[in-house]
């Protein structure tokens, strides 16, 4: 797989929307956009991101096949095996990092960080595999954008505080459409 490709696949010009939510559960646990562990959580949510997206795209190969022929996987430019492995892969590297977060520094908030990352992995794979016609489909979404704020706030603090639910709901609530 060229480079051309991956990205392609990754989605990548939306990873600033992905960047900028990392930031709003910063903020909105009170965190400081400028401690050192800001950094490795922007790239864990991009890999759950662009993990997520390629696994979207080998779940959805067969529909693409007919629907979407010039996509990358049904016009034969990477194959669908690999591409479900290196969109597992991501999501996996992505909870590695944010463990890293969690347990990695002295401030450090210990297993939330993982925690909300697997529950992000776990909504992306259920968007990815689920979202075809059913009504479901934009909640499922949505939570996957709570768990960033939710994942990125806890590696600063946990309880978390209400103002990052009341955040995250606002968030839900625009990206379902209410």
């Amino acid at each position: 797989m060229n480079a051309s490709v991956a990205l392609r696949l990754g989605r990548v010009s939306n990873l600033p929307t992905v960047w900028t939510n990392t930031l709003a559960g910063i903020v909105l646990v009170g965190g400081a956009v400028d401690a050192p562990w800001v950094w490795p959580m922007i790239g864990a949510m991009s890999l759950f991101y662009v993990g997520g997206m390629y696994l979207n795209d080998a779940f959805d190969a067969d529909i693409d096949a007919i629907e979407r022929p010039e996509r990358p996987i049904p016009s034969g430019l990477v194959s669908r095996t690999l591409v479900f492995r290196l969109g597992f892969a991501m999501l996996a590297l992505g909870i590695v990092l944010l463990a890293w977060a969690g347990f990695g520094w002295s401030g450090g908030t210990g297993m939330w960080p993982p925690l909300f990352g697997l529950s992000l992995a776990i909504a992306i794979v259920a968007y990815d595999r689920h979202h075809k016609a059913n009504a479901m489909g934009p909640l499922l979404m949505g939570l996957c954008r709570v768990f960033v704020y939710v994942a990125a706030g806890a590696c600063f603090v946990f309880p978390l505080p209400v103002g990052l639910f009341v955040g995250a709901a606002l968030l839900l609530s625009y990206l379902i459409g209410l």
